[in-house]
């Protein structure tokens, strides 16, 4: 073998290496993204003694997400400290965006939301009560109009977590 030939399969051995690295990393990416916006969870859940956390501020988000007023997870969250831009970043030029079209900075996928989840909810794992829930919903719709799986991450079950139109939200509800 040459000095060529080795040179050429470790090259080949490192970018498959990067390969399987990549995907996970990019998870993982995501999540360190968030961290300085998410003040890492660092206790945001329950503290026992401690004084309660001021609600967090999510009026400029619901400026434009009037339907996050009222929504479970937003609520719940906020409550505890937890806003809008905990999870997805501050998101100035998306607030900014009359037209809609720009993001919030951090958006995850299905496969990344478990995970980041899991940065506050550690304790959310698979047992008798999730077990009974599967058994209960398996290929059934929630009420928030997804169907639960062995694959459904958290924002399945959890809340109503989806941007709706503004022809979508019901008009006799003042959020």
């Amino acid at each position: 073998m040459t000095g060529r030939e080795s040179a050429d399969r470790k090259q080949a051995r490192a970018g498959r290496l990067r390969m399987l690295v990549a995907g996970p990393m990019l998870s993982i990416g995501v999540i360190l993204a968030c961290l300085p916006a998410f003040h890492g969870c660092l206790g945001l859940g329950k503290r026992s003694g401690a004084a309660p956390r001021k609600r967090a501020d999510n009026s400029p988000c619901m400026t434009c997400h009037m339907d996050f007023k009222k929504e479970p997870l937003a609520v719940g969250h906020a409550a505890i400290g937890a806003g809008c831009a905990t999870c997805h970043g501050e998101s100035g030029a998306h607030g900014d965006d009359e037209s809609n079209i720009i993001t919030p900075d951090v958006m995850f996928g299905r496969a990344e939301i478990r995970p980041f989840c899991m940065t506050c909810h550690q304790t959310h794992t698979k047992g008798k009560v999730l077990d009974a829930f599967l058994a209960k919903w398996a290929d059934k719709r929630r009420p928030n109009g997804r169907i639960v799986s062995e694959e459904s991450v958290c924002t399945d079950c959890h809340g109503n977590h989806a941007v709706l139109r503004p022809d979508q939200l019901n008009p006799t509800d003042p959020g």
